[in-house]
Order: C-alpha cells, then sequence, then structure tokens
C-alpha cells in the first residue's frame, strides 16, 4: 500500500531516469538497462541487475561462483484506470524463471483491503501496488528448495525497491 497515486507510482517506476538510478543503487556491478521503451499504448523496459551475494546461501554461492546476474523485463499499460503489468525475469547460469503480473490501482475512500489493524480512515494510503507471480528452478534432486531460495531473493528485491521508491517518492515531495 502507498501514499501516493497509482498514476505517480506508475510515471515513476517506468522513467528512464528513475530506472537508471534505482539500478546504479541496487544493481550492483551488473548494473544495466539495457532497453527502455515508450509507445503509446505501453512501456517496456530490459535491465540487468545483480542480486547480493551476502544475501545467498553457501550452498547457492557455491553453485553460483559469486554473485548471481539476473536479466528481467518488464511491461506496464494503463487499463480502466489501472495499470496493469508483466515481468519476466531469469538467473544467469541457472535454469530459472521469474514470471509474474503487476498491478497498481487506486483505492477508493473507505475501500476495504487487508491491513493489520488500520480502519479504512486511518490508512495513510492512497494506492496498492501487486505483485503475483511464479519461481521455476530445474535443478536435479533440489528443485523444491532452489524455488524457496530464489522466491526469497525476488521477495528481497521486491522489498529493496519498494523502499527506493517510497524514498525517491518523499524526496520529491521535498
Amino acid at each position: 500500500m502507498s501514499r501516493w497515486p497509482a498514476a505517480r507510482i506508475h510515471a515513476a517506476l517506468v522513467d528512464e531516469a528513475c530506472l537508471r538510478e534505482r539500478l546504479d543503487e541496487l544493481g550492483g556491478a551488473a548494473a544495466l538497462l539495457v532497453s527502455h521503451t515508450v509507445t503509446e499504448h505501453d512501456v517496456r523496459f530490459q535491465c540487468r541487475q545483480q542480486l547480493p551475494e551476502r544475501d545467498l546461501p553457501g550452498v547457492v554461492r557455491g553453485v553460483l561462483g559469486g554473485s548471481p546476474v539476473v536479466d528481467r523485463s518488464e511491461t506496464w499499460r494503463r487499463e480502466d484506470g489501472h495499470f496493469v503489468g508483466e515481468v519476466a525475469a531469469t538467473l544467469r547460469g541457472v535454469p530459472s524463471t521469474v514470471t509474474g503480473s503487476l498491478w497498481l490501482r487506486d483505492l477508493a475512500p473507505g475501500e476495504a483491503v487487508e491491513t493489520t489493524g488500520a480502519t479504512a480512515e486511518e490508512r495513510p494510503w492512497a494506492s496498492e501496488f501487486v505483485f503475483r507471480g511464479e519461481v521455476s528452478v530445474r535443478l536435479p534432486f533440489l528443485t523444491d528448495r532452489a524455488e524457496e531460495l530464489l522466491a526469497a531473493q525476488v521477495r528481497r528485491v521486491i522489498a529493496r525497491e519498494r523502499k527506493f521508491l517510497a524514498d525517491r517518492l518523499s524526496r520529491e515531495d521535498g
């Protein structure tokens, strides 16, 4: 949940300068905005980033031989007053995929959403951002454990990117 309107969050999510700043700060040595395309219907971008080696279990570091590089693509478009998107990613050196759908929308006043203890009137946010994804890893004898580990990394990346975006928008509010 966020206190900013969906349109403002979307603008930052797909802004080329913001993407470059996010990659510079969070993307590691392999960080690169590979492509960024804006059309009248959608915004598409591809990026490359490194997962912090310190966040990986030792067994995974041993298999990968260092910090893993993620190649990721996202597509965003406006639909019926909200924003939807798709994301796909692969982890180099590991037969894996992450795919998901993205949903960003403004909340209606008083709208009931999942919260922990806050009433609709107490909520400081104005919009919600939802990512639903699937992680697939094809490693013999390790598939379930490897998928759990990669899913945990995806959650960490999302949390870091969410914090980066919130900090950036707060600085803009000045």
